[in-house]
């Protein structure tokens, strides 16, 4: 059985974006929900602004506490089955978890032999609401790999 995953672009990353950004997802991909929304970064652009690398002046103020809150009302909605997070640090995990009545089912993240994240891995162990961090093994091979 396949599942559905999708990403919230940084620049839909405010709080009034997040549920038209998702209805945007779905009627492109024809699919009346997913089985996993994710926060992309934690970085927050100009609405409107899609270009990638983005421009510093770009860069906005990040309020992960109300991005949450919003995936939280998509899933209330039924327009998502699961949520998640990709690339974010113990800080800004702990941000969300400090007031998440939902905590994220998922933090995907990159690992490879040189780079694997072994402060990020304890934290996410450490916390068994936290159910699985994916591994993306380098930006070559880009197979994942779900622990926990």
């Amino acid at each position: 059985m396949n599942s559905i995953t999708s990403k919230l672009w940084c620049s839909d990353a405010h709080h009034d974006c997040v549920l038209p950004a998702l209805k945007q997802t779905l009627e492109n991909l024809k699919l009346e929900y997913l089985d996993l929304y994710l926060i992309h970064w934690p970085v927050s652009l100009k609405p409107g602004k899609w270009e990638f690398p983005f421009m510093k002046e770009d860069l906005g103020p990040i309020y992960l506490k109300s991005e949450w809150e919003a995936m939280k009302e998509c899933q209330a909605l039924g327009l998502t089955k699961s949520l998640g997070v990709s690339n974010l640090s113990c800080k800004k995990l702990q941000t969300i978890l400090s007031t998440a009545k939902i905590p994220p089912a998922v933090n995907q993240v990159e690992m490879n032999p040189l780079w694997q994240q072994k402060k990020l891995r304890k934290f996410c162990e450490e916390k068994a609401y936290l159910s699985k961090l994916t591994l993306l093994w380098g930006p070559k091979e880009r197979r994942e790999e779900q622990i926990g």
